[in-house]
């Protein structure tokens, strides 16, 4: 793999007090075909070791964010074709599908994105009609934020 982050020092004059960043190598293509590239300072230059090492600290720290996040994106992604959730369906029949759901994520995201009012109507379903206490249903009440009817 082609390295693409560069240490960027610029000596002063005393050579003694250093400024280190961080640059990343871009290449950037245009619709016809044309290509751009250089590099962008992807971590502002720094004073000290100490600064420069809390700087990486926070990128890292947002790229493990970032990673987490989409991890669901990926789960929804492959999730196989079956099914699909429509508004317009009863809460048992939202529910018959939500069910069959195992990744916790995955069944937040598909919850989530459902209407409020969907959602409390399905949520009331659930605990009224479900075994809270196994399976998916557990998730559910394990999960499930009431203030906003939305799983956490």
């Amino acid at each position: 793999m082609k390295d693409r982050l560069s240490l960027e020092i610029e000596r002063g004059a005393d050579d003694a007090s250093p400024q280190v960043g961080v640059s990343c190598s871009i290449t950037i293509a245009g619709i016809e075909g044309s290509r751009l590239s250089g590099s962008v300072l992807l971590i502002p230059k720094c004073a000290s070791y100490r600064m420069l090492e809390q700087e990486i600290s926070n990128i890292k720290k947002e790229l493990d964010a970032l990673l987490e996040k989409s991890q669901s994106a990926f789960t929804l992604e492959r999730k196989p074709e079956g099914p699909r959730v429509d508004e317009a369906m009863g809460a048992k029949e939202i529910w018959d599908i939500l069910s069959i759901i195992e990744d916790p994520e995955a069944l937040k995201e598909e919850f989530n994105s459902l209407s409020h009012d969907k959602r409390v109507e399905i949520a009331d379903y659930v605990f009224a009609h479900c075994n809270v206490f196994s399976g998916v249903a557990s998730v559910f009440s394990m999960r499930y934020n009431n203030q906003e009817a939305k799983l956490e």
